[in-house]
């Protein structure tokens, strides 16, 4: 019989073959690096397997709003939506269906490897099934959504440790521990924070990028880059310069300069107006030029419906929850929408080289990839009418090591002359109402927001949904970063 220490041994030495050991870049790399992680005071010391987790757990929400503790109550939202996790502890693939009853019948969601998992913004009462791969009339199993309860299992040894190591090869049995071990972790994570645990213990590590505080709801943080605005467009064969991977040369920066600022550096102010999620709004992020700029990329473009994806792997399918269209948009595209990813990377405090691929001097400590961590610009149309429904931004990233999964969102709104199309966060942690956070599309305004928790959970309050267009239509481009790496097999078609 394997040891616990044998099967730990053997689960990290079948992940960490998929990837080097992560890098030392920042302070807060580690869980157990809490005493660097000053910056954020609501990292927790807890006790688990012998060992000392650093768990994020939310303050009193008073302070939200500069007030002592016990002067508010957390207001019960309207919408109670929130993230369904499906656990297969299966040695066998399944597929997960919705099951809509009626005429509706059942419903792909995704197909999840043995050991893995899978998951979608969900509701209670909902109703889900589990099916062979290939037979989607066996019922395996069958789930009814709860309310406060995130996490579903498919076990067929029925949690008996017993049963699984009778039937189970040993390597298969090293993946069902490591599933085993993270349902008994969820469960302290859950009685310590009163949160889920949608990540996965022991691989998906505390963020290493930097996140701004957001202590209370208009809280601001500053800003200053030398990536000024563009106040002309250059003449198309000067636009068409600085297009390397590497990014421009000097020579092609300094031949831009007169059509940019006279200022040689730019001023931004990011303002909290969510503590939980994250959310900040970021005004003047763009100029009037570079959003006419990026109209024009639009308008030469071949649009294409907007698809959905409930994990990594699983397959991207169109859905009646979106239904803008988008195209993509590369830092190479030219030097203006380049200047826009380095305006980016001083928003979210990150070495701009991370946002393309880099030389190896730069960075040198991020050891496992020179590539971006960064998803190309998403370019999104919504007609009226059209929406995106409630919805998270991550995903589940399987059995990888690292966990690579979205950790910012920076939303760049480029109109605002239609009705209708805010970005709305549906279960905000809020003391004042039970509606959404609703942020108004402004031309040339960034909103960021965070998918992760400092402590490296998903979070489940980053639920948010694209408001149908009344009248008129909407324009936003929106760039997906990464953490700690960008997969590139999957992050692209989502």
């Amino acid at each position: 019989m394997l040891s616990i220490w044998s099967l730990l041994c053997w689960a990290s030495l079948i992940l960490s073959s998929q990837a080097q050991e992560q890098p030392e870049i920042g302070n807060c790399h580690l869980w157990t690096g809490a005493p660097e992680c000053g910056w954020e005071p609501n990292l927790r010391p807890m006790e688990v397997f012998d060992s000392t987790f650093y768990a994020y757990v939310p303050p009193d929400v008073s302070t939200y709003y500069n007030e002592t503790d016990g002067t508010r109550k957390v207001q019960t939202m309207k919408h109670n939506g929130f993230f369904g996790k499906f656990i297969n502890l299966s040695p066998d693939p399944v597929r997960v269906h919705w099951d809509g009853g009626g005429s509706s019948g059942l419903v792909y969601i995704s197909s999840v490897p043995p050991f893995s998992s899978s998951g979608t913004a969900t509701y209670p009462t909902h109703k889900f099934v589990v099916t062979p791969e290939n037979d989607s009339t066996t019922i395996l199993h069958k789930w009814t959504i709860q309310s406060g309860n995130s996490l579903y299992y498919y076990d067929p040894f029925d949690f008996d440790y017993a049963k699984a190591q009778k039937a189970l090869t040993e390597q298969q049995l090293v993946l069902y521990h490591l599933q085993w071990q993270n349902k008994q972790f969820a469960e302290a994570y859950k009685k310590f924070t009163g949160t889920d645990w949608l990540a996965l213990y022991g691989q998906k590590l505390a963020p290493r990028f930097h996140q701004w505080r957001a202590d209370f709801i208009g809280q601001t943080h500053s800003i200053t880059t030398n990536q000024i605005h563009f106040v002309e467009k250059p003449d198309p064969e000067i636009l068409q310069r600085g297009t390397s991977v590497y990014g421009p040369r000097p020579d092609e920066v300094a031949n831009v300069r007169p059509h940019r600022h006279k200022y040689p550096e730019l001023n931004l102010t990011l303002t909290v107006l969510s503590c939980a999620p994250r959310v900040f709004e970021i005004p003047n992020f763009l100029s009037d030029v570079e959003v006419a700029h990026i109209l024009d990329i639009a308008g030469a473009s071949d649009m294409q419906r907007s698809g959905v994806r409930a994990s990594e792997g699983s397959d991207v399918a169109t859905s009646n929850t979106r239904t803008s269209t988008n195209t993509w948009v590369s830092r190479k595209t030219d030097i203006i929408i380049d200047a826009i990813y380095q305006r980016a990377a001083a928003v979210l405090h990150i070495d701009e080289s991370l946002l393309r691929y880099r030389h190896k001097f730069e960075v040198p400590e991020f050891t496992e990839s020179r590539t971006s961590i960064a998803e190309p610009l998403q370019l999104v149309h919504y007609n009226p009418a059209e929406k995106y429904d409630p919805h998270h931004d991550f995903t589940m990233p399987g059995l990888v090591h690292l966990q690579p999964s979205r950790f910012a969102t920076l939303l760049l709104y480029l109109n605002d002359d239609m009705e209708g199309g805010e970005t709305a966060f549906p279960v905000w942690r809020n003391g004042e109402t039970s509606e959404p956070l609703m942020v108004k599309p402004e031309r040339g305004k960034a909103v960021l927001f965070y998918s992760v928790l400092p402590d490296g959970n998903f979070d489940n309050l980053s639920l948010h949904e694209a408001r149908p267009v009344r009248k008129g239509e909407k324009f936003l481009t929106n760039l997906w970063v990464w953490e700690p790496l960008l997969d590139h097999t999957t992050a692209r078609h989502i």
